[in-house]
């Protein structure tokens, strides 16, 4: 077979290099797309990278304020407890003073009840 009867009339010949034109465009723009799609896909990235770090930073910066607070309550609490300590121990000695001189008054009732009539 001759080459020219496959492939047919002249005209149908000059589509071939139209052809092989076309896909390398196509190629071309393909390669093109695929560039501009991974630029945003990273720039998509990095920004989320961003936020991330942001969110990172505002999570930090909340529990630290917590941690403060928390500290600052814990102080509070504490110095109320040692107040309360202070106060019961105070009351506590006071009430032993109490009770010794209420001692010593039902000792010096016993002894005048006690001593002798003429007396």
């Amino acid at each position: 077979m001759d080459p020219m009867s496959l492939a047919g009339d002249w005209s149908s010949l000059s589509l071939i290099p139209f052809l092989v034109y076309a896909h390398v465009k196509a190629g071309q723009r393909q390669e093109l797309m695929e560039a501009k799609m991974d630029a945003q896909r990273e720039a998509a990235d990095s920004r989320f990278e961003a936020m991330a770090k942001g969110w990172q930073k505002q999570l930090d910066s909340m529990l630290e304020k917590h941690e403060t607070r928390e500290n600052e309550i814990r102080d509070r609490w504490m110095a109320i407890v040692e107040k309360l300590e202070t106060q019961k121990a105070e009351q506590s000695d006071k009430i032993v003073e109490e009770l010794k001189a209420l001692s010593a008054r039902v000792e010096d009732v016993i002894r005048f009840i006690a001593r002798p009539a003429g007396q």
